[in-house]
């Protein structure tokens, strides 16, 4: 979301995806700032994230270094 407010990248995603990450010009960075009318979510279902180790070769897949799990088994929790 932070490109279509601020015209930007996130600190975090320039620093994980680096030189593969595109650039705006100073005229597309402005164009895309607050150009959202709306924005909708759809959540559908759940996966539970964990930490992945450094992939060797580097992508779009592998850049939030976290690989997805669809059981929850570090973690037990009693609800009342």
């Amino acid at each position: 979301m932070e490109p279509l407010t601020t015209g930007k990248y996130p600190k975090s995603m320039r620093c994980l995806v680096g030189k593969r990450l595109p650039k705006f010009s100073k005229h597309e960075a402005k164009l895309v700032a607050g150009s959202i009318d709306f924005v909708g979510l759809n959540y559908y279902t759940t996966y539970y994230a964990a930490n992945a180790s450094k992939a060797n070769k580097p992508s779009y897949t592998t850049d939030a270094n976290a690989k997805e799990i669809s059981e929850q088994n570090l973690l037990c929790i009693n609800y009342i």
